[in-house]
């Protein structure tokens, strides 16, 4: 190989290790926002209650929502990892990283799931009583604008899923055509 390939192939090996080693930093300090976030779900959701107690009735589901939304992006964000690790040992085709990208997909699709409740919750039409007049209301489960965010949300999550299964099914081609070359050469 000559002098100026090898200085470039050296380059691109250099600067495919720092954007992993930065994507890998990026996803610790993603972690650590979502441990916070699961933390302040409560608090949060404790005083929004505590300002506008016709909120209530939904301080638990939306609390576990919240806390099982989050985790589905902390363990989507824990497989980028590994995928991240293949692509560093140059071993991304090897047929390992499926089994990550499924897990990236069932995340978003559980993500959706959750959003989906959340909607269909959020119009039920439960009734909060006032501890003090004993008089019933409507619960004050969502905002006008929550709705809109909630379906854009979805849409959101159906194209990512959509996407990811594209790349899946690419992938998976990749891994036999690599495989088939292999065989020849």
């Amino acid at each position: 190989m000559n002098e100026p390939i090898r200085t470039a192939a050296m380059h691109g090996t250099q600067c495919r290790l720092a954007v992993i080693i930065a994507i890998k930093a990026m996803i610790v300090l993603f972690e650590l926002v979502c441990v916070l976030g699961q933390y302040a779900v409560f608090p949060v959701s404790a005083a929004v209650v505590e300002e506008v107690p016709e909120t209530a009735p939904g301080l638990w589901p939306y609390r576990i929502a919240a806390v099982l939304g989050i985790l589905c992006v902390e363990v989507a964000l824990a497989a980028v990892w590994p995928l991240l690790t293949l692509v560093r040992d140059r071993d991304i085709f090897s047929g390992r990283a499926i089994a990550w990208v499924d897990l990236v997909i069932g995340c978003a699709c559980a993500e959706g799931l959750l959003v989906l409740f959340v909607l269909v919750f959020a119009g039920s039409g439960l009734q909060y009583v006032d501890p003090v007049t004993r008089e019933s209301v409507p619960a004050a489960l969502s905002m006008p604008l929550m709705a809109l965010t909630l379906v854009v949300g979805l849409l959101l999550i159906a194209a990512f899923v959509l996407l990811m299964l594209v790349m899946r099914s690419l992938l998976t081609q990749a891994i036999v055509q690599r495989r088939e070359l292999e065989a020849v050469i």
